[in-house]
């Protein structure tokens, strides 16, 4: 798709349908942003007409009324789509993404090739550079969808936009809004590769197939790259991921991908849980919506696009990421509940519950993630369904014991919107994830606090380490279609993890 930035007045500019924002009144849209288009009086007057009152993504497609005299600009047979932003004490750069990617998705749907978008000049948006930045994430994020494996009827096989252009009023503020826009290209791209794998089939998508996908990243990329097969996984004592993978047929791989530019600022450990289908062993779970659980790597896609994205952006800092994948089934081989299990650190854990498998391969993860000496260790799991009873899909469950670290994750999750919430990680919770038989067991005899205490259970392989855990699995995966999200997965982490470290002092 080309990406292009002008500036001059949105009205005036001739490349497809253009996008006006309008700001929510007491019964009607009150103006439209940006405001010294010549256009903006008689847009108005018809969206009002047409009932429109500019609530927070509200849409009207209209013809574009006559420029003033002595103007020239489009005329007959040209549209414009106004978008409502909500009330102007609510606007903000999440707003601008909702707006962009529900212009993008609406103009697509009714056959537009080219979309014009505002980079919006209002106060506390922040600068040029930001304000572009969001719009054409919105608008990227907002056009994903995953069909390869569909025959789209004919007249949707043709619907796509092909540009997008960004207008900026001011010719000054151009070069900013160009670097925002890139950087938004290089991130919507990443999370589309997330998505991809997450919503891939699981007879697809395998424990082999996510390796090959780190090597091929690494060969364009010019990363390292280690893949340590299972029968060596074995060898080297790798007990928590050889116990959840003995029962499948796929064989797990571990993989271990770094980006170490020259002058890295930092060094950072980011595991991922991808467990590519989890059935939940022989502690199988319930039918319903069973075929979802294609979604438990979704740790481990963040993972991948997020140093796919960092090389592309040649962030100043190391990363390596360091992913556990295999599936979780139930055979004559599969670990059952009662087993003990020898990780990778040495201590002993008690699997009582065979479906709580994705700590036992964290806790692989983290121990290996120590040699690093990083700066901070994030892993990201859909580790607990306690988390989405918890906080549902709006938040990331956030647990540590580092306070400058929980600090700029909550502040990283604010600027991108991929919000976080801390949960405490107290010292009474631990003595609940205590064996009678083992150093720990893999989940409590009574249920509770399960985000908690599944987070307790972490802490122990990350011993020494500036450490937090993300539990994604309200976020992952939704059900309800958003401006810049579709239905399925959603790529959760990967614009966080970026603003993290790029912002890292």
């Amino acid at each position: 798709m080309r990406i292009q930035v002008r500036s001059g007045q949105l009205g005036q500019i001739r490349d497809g349908v253009q996008v006006f924002a309008a700001l929510e009144g007491e019964q009607r849209a009150e103006r439209l942003l940006p405001s010294s288009s010549a256009r903006d009086p008689g847009l108005r007057r018809l969206a009002n007409a047409a009932g429109f009152r500019g609530a927070a993504n509200e849409t009207v497609l209209l013809p574009a009324p006559p420029l003033g005299r002595g103007q020239a600009g489009p005329r007959d047979g040209r549209w414009v789509l106004v978008v409502g932003l909500g009330k102007e004490a609510d606007l903000s750069l999440e707003r601008v993404r909702q707006m962009s990617g529900t212009a993008a998705k609406t103009a697509r749907a009714r056959g537009f090739r080219r979309l014009t978008l505002p980079v919006l000049s209002h106060r506390g948006l922040g600068p040029p550079a930001s304000v572009a930045q969001a719009a054409t994430e919105g608008a990227l994020l907002g056009l994903y969808r995953y069909d390869r494996l569909k025959q789209l009827p004919k007249h949707e096989q043709g619907r796509r936009i092909d540009a997008i252009t960004l207008v900026v009023e001011r010719a000054g503020d151009a070069a900013q809004a160009k670097r925002g826009a890139a950087k938004a290209e290089v991130l919507a791209h990443a999370v589309a590769l997330a998505r991809d794998w997450i919503n891939g089939p699981s007879n697809l998508v395998t424990p082999t197939f996510l390796a090959g996908q780190a090597r091929a990243m690494s060969r364009q990329l010019r990363l390292k790259c280690r893949i340590i097969p299972f029968p060596q996984l074995a060898r080297m004592g790798f007990g928590g991921i050889v116990g959840v993978a003995q029962g499948s047929a796929h064989p797990a791989q571990f993989i271990v991908i770094e980006y170490a530019p020259r002058r890295a600022k930092a060094t950072f450990a980011l595991c991922g849980k991808g467990i590519t289908f989890d059935s939940g062993g022989l502690s199988l779970k319930p039918a319903a919506k069973m075929e979802q659980m294609k979604y438990d790597m979704s740790g481990a896609a963040a993972v991948l696009a997020t140093i796919k994205a960092a090389a592309a952006l040649r962030l100043p800092a190391r990363i390596v990421g360091i992913i556990a994948a295999t599936e979780n089934m139930p055979s004559g081989t599969a670990q059952k509940p009662g087993d003990v299990l020898k990780t990778l650190s040495g201590k002993t854990v008690e699997v009582l519950n065979t479906d709580a498998e994705g700590r036992l391969v964290l806790a692989d993860c983290l121990h290996y993630a120590k040699r690093y000496k990083p700066d901070a260790t994030i892993d990201l799991a859909t580790l607990t369904g306690a988390c989405v009873v918890a906080l549902g899909g709006e938040a990331v469950g956030l647990m540590t014991k580092d306070e400058r670290l929980a600090a700029r994750l909550n502040q990283a999750g604010k600027a991108t919107y991929e919000r976080v919430w801390r949960l405490p990680l107290w010292d009474e919770y631990g003595p609940a994830m205590k064996s009678d038989i083992a150093d720990l067991r893999n989940v409590t005899n009574t249920g509770e606090a399960g985000t908690i205490t599944a987070a307790k259970f972490l802490e122990a392989f990350a011993e020494g380490m500036p450490w937090a855990h993300l539990d994604i699995a309200g976020t992952a995966w939704t059900e309800k279609e958003k401006p810049y999200v579709p239905k399925g997965a959603v790529g959760i982490g990967v614009r966080l993890l970026i603003e993290l470290m790029e912002n890292w002092k």
